[in-house]
């Protein structure tokens, strides 16, 4: 095993693995007359591995060195490692190239060596030979597409200081630290974050940057003036929960995201059933601190809680924590505990609505065999928590979900439009706007939906991407939607939908060999897959824009 080969360090230099030839600048391995393709993720992977042979590399090493500045799903890695370990034939469980290192990461374990200076390429009836390449027709595109990345990164960063001189004041609530001596109490902390954001973004005079993106500095040690330049606020709340048995301490730090100093700070030590009035305190007291002015309206909807029991308040949050997780088994498990709090509290609006979002990501996302019914259970369970609390943002998301799939685009961008009005921060809202005015055909509505989606939650989400994505792809500028759908792709590969776009934009690009690969990755995700069933899963308006999408998928080789 040779211990100098770094093929990392130099991306384009083809290196052995085994009995396989990898060229990374190509993305193919090779052995004898076979040339496999692999993903760009997939191949950069490999490299990282075969950079420290024999060594474990952690999974957030890879995370970090492959995905850099992207937030990923917790499957990305993985994915990644299961297709590398189908393409060497190789066994997880009695590994002869990749080993897996519990809890911890992988190690390569296959003999590792530099390969030659060029990749031989076999000719019908001919013996291999080794060829030099010419430059990758692709290699053009894709400096284009760096450039033009750089130069957004460049406009990002000259406009931190118009952003968090905003008139109206920006505010990050990043995730709270869970002190407590049992790690599984994280959702807990979670929880109590989550709540915080949704509080402060009940405030009109305040903008609240989204879940994803605050989420996206967990555990992080990055500096708080660099996270603010990041997200482009003024303002950083900064936590930690400790819970042990019936007690609860959480502090709360209010920084300057400028310069770092402290603009107010507390410790609160209580009963847990206390947990709501600290949560209501902590809101009054950044309020107060940032001067902002709260109108009648917004008072009654942040001091207003929808449960007394400290039990189901927990259910609920250990089905946020499962529902975020986005996965068919998570959301089974988010089911359950929202279940368990609507049977602790039958009154718990919250709880209903998380159950209605339950059903109907079960519908959206194909992960119910009957989608109908799991939309009209969804529908019946948001009837249900408005009866509740008419106030509840929640609902009126799913009810705008419901709506589109109904086709009934108006009632569906009303919904979204209500929800925002009693949630001005609600970045989620924005971009299903956008999802629906996508299908309505109002693409320049939906585009402008989305920067305002993108402001509230800047470290955009794989699924606002696809949204976005699609937009593009509506009006036919297929490289800025190949640019967000790959993305996409990348940070969530499970994500059926964000393939199925992809495919659609390739082929309508000319790319039909990149478009049959994302079919034949969607039906890996799932052998029944139809490109029929997509017109159900995607109600679009124009039947022209239907056929065209429709004729995009087929090129793509997806079956009808």
């Amino acid at each position: 095993m040779s211990a100098t080969f770094r093929p990392a360090a130099h991306p384009e230099t083809p290196f052995t693995v085994g009995d396989w030839l990898a060229d990374p600048r190509a993305n193919e391995l090779h052995r004898d007359a076979a040339t496999v393709k692999l993903e760009p993720k997939v191949m950069r992977v490999l490299c990282v591995l075969a950079e420290q042979p024999g060594s474990v590399v952690t999974r957030e090493d890879l995370e970090t060195r492959v995905w850099a500045g992207l937030v990923v799903t917790s499957d990305a890695v993985t994915r990644t490692i299961i297709k590398l370990r189908k393409v060497f034939g190789d066994d997880s469980r009695r590994p002869r190239y990749i080993e897996t290192i519990s809890k911890t990461g992988y190690r390569l374990i296959a003999e590792v060596g530099p390969g030659p200076a060029a990749i031989r390429t076999p000719a019908p009836g001919d013996p291999l030979a080794w060829k030099e390449r010419r430059p990758a027709k692709w290699l053009v595109p894709l400096l284009l597409v760096a450039l033009l990345v750089g130069l957004w990164l460049v406009s990002r960063d000259y406009g931190v200081e118009d952003r968090m001189s905003d008139r109206q004041p920006r505010i990050a609530v990043l995730p709270f630290e869970n002190l407590s001596a049992d790690p599984k109490q994280d959702y807990f902390a979670d929880g109590i974050t989550e709540d915080l954001i949704t509080d402060l973004s009940k405030v009109s005079g305040l903008e609240v940057i989204g879940r994803n993106s605050a989420f996206a500095y967990k555990g992080s040690r990055k500096r708080e003036q660099a996270i603010a330049a990041d997200l482009g606020v003024a303002y950083l709340l900064k936590g930690s929960v400790q819970r042990s048995g019936d007690r609860i301490r959480i502090n709360t730090r209010l920084a300057d995201g400028r310069d770092g100093d402290n603009l107010w700070a507390d410790r609160y030590d209580s009963e847990i059933e206390d947990v709501f009035d600290i949560q209501d305190e902590i809101t009054a007291r950044i309020l107060t601190a940032l001067e902002v002015q709260i109108a009648p309206k917004d008072r009654s909807r942040v001091a207003q809680r929808d449960t007394a029991s400290v039990g189901a308040y927990d259910e609920l949050l250990r089905g946020l924590d499962y529902f975020g997780r986005r996965s068919p088994e998570n959301n089974r498990l988010a089911k359950q505990h929202y279940e368990r709090a609507i049977a602790l509290d039958p009154g718990f609006a919250r709880a209903y609505a998380g159950l209605a979002t339950v059903y109907a990501r079960d519908a959206t996302d194909g992960w119910d065999p009957k989608p109908e019914i799991a939309l009209s259970r969804a529908s019946e369970l948001a009837e249900k928590a408005q009866r509740l609390d008419p106030s509840l943002h929640q609902v009126y998301f799913v009810e705008g979900l419901l709506a589109l799939f109904r086709r009934n685009y108006e009632a569906a961008i009303g919904s979204t439009d209500h929800a925002i009005s009693i949630k001005p921060s609600y970045a989620d809202a924005y971009a299903l706007r956008a999802w629906i005015e996508h299908f309505d055909g109002r693409i320049a509505e939906g585009l402008a939906s989305m920067e305002q989606a993108v402001r509230l939650n800047p470290r955009i989400p794989s699924v606002y991407r696809v949204i976005r994505g699609a937009l593009h792809y509506a009006q036919a500028d297929l490289d800025k939607a190949i640019a967000d759908l790959e993305i996409a792709v990348e940070v969530n590969p499970s994500f059926q939908n964000a393939r199925i776009w992809l495919a659609a934009a390739y082929a309508a690009a000319g790319r039909i060999e990149d478009a049959q690969w994302q079919s034949g990755e969607i039906l890996a995700l799932n052998a029944d897959f139809s490109s029929s069933h997509s017109l159900w899963a995607f109600p679009i308006r124009d039947p022209a824009y239907s056929d065209r999408f429709l004729r995009d998928l087929r090129r793509a080789g997806l079956p009808d």
